[in-house]
């Protein structure tokens, strides 16, 4: 048995008492006349404590890997604080069993740290934000590092972010950028491009998150994983990398990428993180061709034979480069089912822990994470609710971070949850996608959309006989 004590909300007396930990943002400004709170700050005036604990959660792993818990601390008396501790123990034994356990904490997926940690433990003050406002905590956020590629991907969903003669975020402005996520309620940070190992400063940023606050994740090519590097990104703390392959063939993946030896060097890249003590995984996509011909279940069992942790596929998403073209490449409703089928079928015997857009980002998992649990920002700072969404609502070189998030959460398409990605959904797009000019800029800023006149867009028309039906690939 492994037992673990975590503080949830600790409260700093005072003439107006702060409050911090997990669930601070959550709930502690709700706590100011509570009687139980007052009580302890008046013990805490008394015995000359400069701050006490309110709330805790003490858990326990067991050797079959069984998660418990239960709280401690003066609200522990309070029903809501035990529905909320039992609640957690209820989400996590749910999960099933994890794919990996280090030490005394659990792996359930590298999306999210292990369990427990104090960076899980910011999970539930994003429950209980959701639960007190409706709206959940950005507890995601995927930072494009860099838009500078050596490859030249003919499906690449950011090649639209490019703004050459414009100059990326320095590496202050990252920090920053990583220290209000943090604050914001963020448990992963995910570092992508471009290729954010093209950046000099990349082991300085990722060493910069708190690995109390959050994890670090990387997508990156493979390219540049070479034992120099890999030992770099170890050293900094980097949790997870996923390298993304698009074919279990080496050479059409590398004229996909139009980088010969790609293939080649993704996987010797994969094979030195794994060996370094990261958890690694592939990223690639399913089309309906891809998943009828095989090549899906190729890529699974390709990611087994390396023996990376997971593999996440992802739909096709009409975005990107590829902005205009043909839907056939789509997946259906019965495709994105036949893969679930598979996702449940390889999950008997994890790992590799396979991760399906469809699943996770479709009506029997989470739901559309963008806007409702993540943001994404682009190298120059521009804020949009994922990497596939060319709506920017804001910039966090004119606007804090949080203000962005506020105004996001409030808008009319992100307002409420949505149980399946909104950019694959017609209406969605026809509402707020199709009225983008295709001239830009990208991603465009969310507020001129209601401005726009038809001879904005006439200059374009002939290009948009797609209308927006084209194929976006991450990574």
């Amino acid at each position: 048995m492994a037992k673990q004590n975590f503080s949830l909300l600790k409260m700093i007396p005072g003439p107006e008492p702060q409050f911090v930990g997990p669930i601070a943002r959550a709930i502690g400004t709700r706590l100011q006349d509570n009687p139980v709170v007052k009580a302890a700050a008046a013990a805490a005036r008394l015995t000359g404590k400069n701050e006490i604990e309110l709330l805790g959660m003490e858990t326990e792993v067991a050797e079959d890997n069984t998660f418990s818990c239960r709280a401690t601390g003066p609200l522990s008396v309070l029903p809501q604080a035990k529905q909320a501790i039992e609640a957690v123990q209820t989400a996590v034994r749910n999960r099933g069993k994890p794919y990996a356990r280090r030490g005394d904490v659990l792996i359930y997926t590298s999306y999210q740290p292990p369990i427990p940690t104090k960076a899980s433990m910011k999970l539930l003050g994003s429950r209980l934000m959701l639960e007190l406002t409706g709206h959940p905590q950005p507890t995601v956020c995927t930072l494009q590092v860099t838009t500078r590629c050596q490859a030249n991907c003919i499906h690449c969903s950011a090649a639209r972010h490019k703004r050459p003669g414009e100059t990326e975020l320095t590496t202050n402005e990252w920090k920053k950028v990583i220290r209000d996520a943090e604050k914001l309620g963020t448990v992963s940070v995910v570092f992508t491009g471009g290729e954010p190992l093209l950046r000099p400063d990349i082991f300085e940023l990722i060493e910069w998150v708190d690995k109390d606050e959050a994890v670090a994740l990387m997508f990156c090519n493979g390219l540049l994983l070479n034992e120099e590097n890999v030992a770099k990104l170890a050293k900094a703390g980097l949790w997870c990398i996923h390298v993304s392959i698009d074919s279990p063939d080496p050479k059409a993946h590398d004229e996909m990428r139009r980088v010969p030896g790609c293939f080649e060097k993704a996987i010797e890249g994969l094979k030195r993180c794994k060996d370094a003590g990261m958890l690694t995984g592939i990223s690639t996509y399913a089309t309906p061709e891809r998943l009828h011909n095989g090549q899906v279940i190729e890529m699974i069992e390709l990611a087994k034979s390396i023996g990376t942790d997971e593999i996440t596929i992802f739909d096709v998403v009409p975005t990107g480069r590829l902005l205009l073209q043909d839907r056939k490449h789509l997946l259906s409703e019965d495709d994105k089912a036949e893969l679930c089928r598979i996702e449940e079928e390889y999950n008997k015997n994890k790992p590799p822990l396979v991760i399906t857009q469809a699943h996770i980002n479709g009506p029997t998992g989470v739901g559309c994470y963008a806007g409702w649990c993540q943001f994404y920002m682009t190298a120059y700072g521009d804020v949009t609710p994922c990497d596939f969404t060319p709506l920017s609502f804001g910039n966090v070189r004119q606007t804090s971070l949080e203000d962005i998030w506020s105004a996001m959460i409030h808008h009319e398409g992100y307002a409420c949850h949505k149980n399946s990605c909104r950019m694959q959904d017609p209406e969605f797009r026809a509402k707020w996608i199709d009225k983008i000019p295709l001239s830009g800029p990208f991603p465009y800023p969310v507020s001129n959309l209601d401005s726009l006149t038809e001879a904005d867009l006439a200059e374009d028309d002939v290009e948009r006989v797609g209308n927006y039906s084209s194929v976006g690939i991450k990574g």
